[in-house]
């Protein structure tokens, strides 16, 4: 973390001073950029930015401020309609050719980051999840490159590797499950390209909820034989403020307190060494993974297409299995739709603390032709927590 800090009294930088300006003093400005901009516009060069500095270590800073841009946006029901947009543009880099709209922009971006990007962003993949999170009760039509994405994702973090690598690294899988529930309950006609991908990979769903406490010691006891510690205290630290910095409302903006322990902050704290799984692990895990909807999807599809793939011995067009998705209902099948669950930036004196030394920092060091501040003035200097 970079911190400017003036070395004569009478060029005092006082971070608590400083700190207003990151809290939500101007809501006007937000509400102007969703309702009187086309917010796509934002939406574009962000993920563009985030796209190709992702490897860069020294961007991680420019990552964490496109990141939380993302997470603020997301928390409103305009913006996430405003993603249905058609996304036509074509950006210099190498981002996965896709036929679709700006929240498949957007997931896409976010996927490659997580499996392509620097080790440093771990600690971001929440805030990630959460965007999509947020804005998947809206998205209308996803394409099949977001979509198998997606569900790419579900098997990486669902992996024993991952699954086993710390206490809480469910709380990822538990926000990817949430993605795919808000799909099918809210807008599962236009995404027959997701319900696909998820009966594809039945396999990998049904070991999840099928995982019993003696499977789950023997594959983290196969992923990790050693003891070695798997999270550093810097990523914990990280992680826990991305959580705290989120909390959960319904899309009228009312605190939904029943979720309010996804982000408590003592259930956050990792286990040093290596994690095993316990009884009371398994338990905690099968209450917060919310997999009946899903379940239940299979359930009733997994048949049509094993019977569709009978009658026409094993050879069957992709599109004709779409095009009875198309077809069937879900009406009745499915658990009672789910309330919106939103989670918003909280703004706390953590990210305060960041967003400020990295201002000035970057203040600082772009100001020095002309040099508008006495570099003899001024020293930066790592700031870190031991505790």
């Amino acid at each position: 973390m970079c911190v400017c800090a003036y070395k004569r009294r009478h060029y005092p930088l006082n971070i608590n001073h400083l700190s207003h300006i990151h809290r939500e003093e101007n809501p006007l400005f937000l509400d102007f950029i969703l309702t009187r901009c086309d917010v796509c516009e934002l939406v574009v060069p962000i993920c563009y930015l985030m796209y190709v500095s992702r490897k860069d270590a020294s961007q991680v800073g420019l990552i964490h401020i496109c990141t939380f841009i993302l997470l603020k946006l997301s928390g409103e029901r305009s913006f996430g309609i405003s993603l249905n947009r058609p996304f036509k543009t074509k950006l210099p880099c190498d981002l996965p050719l896709f036929s679709g709209s700006h929240a498949d922009l957007v997931s896409i971006t976010l996927h490659k980051i997580m499996v392509n990007g620097s080790q440093r962003l771990v600690p971001l993949y929440s805030c990630f999840l959460t965007v999509v999170c947020n804005f998947s009760p809206y998205w209308r039509s996803m394409s099949l490159v977001a979509s198998v994405k997606l569900v790419n994702l579900f098997e990486l973090f669902s992996s024993p590797k991952f699954l086993y690598s710390s206490e809480r690294a469910y709380q990822n899988l538990k926000l990817l499950i949430e993605v795919f529930n808000n799909i099918i309950q809210y807008q599962y006609n236009g995404n027959q390209h997701l319900v696909y991908a998820i009966v594809r990979r039945k396999d990998s769903f049904e070991t999840l909820v099928n995982l019993t406490l003696s499977i789950a010691i023997n594959q983290c006891n196969t992923a990790f034989p050693d003891s070695t510690m798997k999270n550093t205290e810097t990523e914990d630290r990280a992680a826990e403020v991305a959580a705290i910095s989120m909390q959960d409302v319904d899309e009228t903006g009312v605190p939904v307190t029943e979720t309010a322990t996804t982000t408590d902050k003592d259930s956050l704290k990792k286990s040093i060494g290596r994690f095993v799984p316990t009884e009371e692990w398994m338990v905690e895990l099968k209450s917060t993974l919310p997999l009946e909807t899903v379940s239940r999807l299979l359930q009733h599809l997994v048949p049509v297409v094993d019977d569709m793939c009978q009658r026409k011995n094993g050879v069957v067009d992709e599109k004709e299995i779409l095009e009875v998705f198309k077809d069937i209902t879900m009406v009745g099948l499915l658990p009672v739709p789910h309330a919106i669950v939103i989670r918003k930036y909280q703004p706390n004196q953590y990210t305060s603390i960041w967003f400020t030394a990295f201002m000035w920092g970057v203040i600082f060091l772009r100001s020095q032709k002309p040099p508008i501040f006495d570099g003899e003035c001024i020293e930066l200097f790592n700031v870190s927590n031991d505790e």
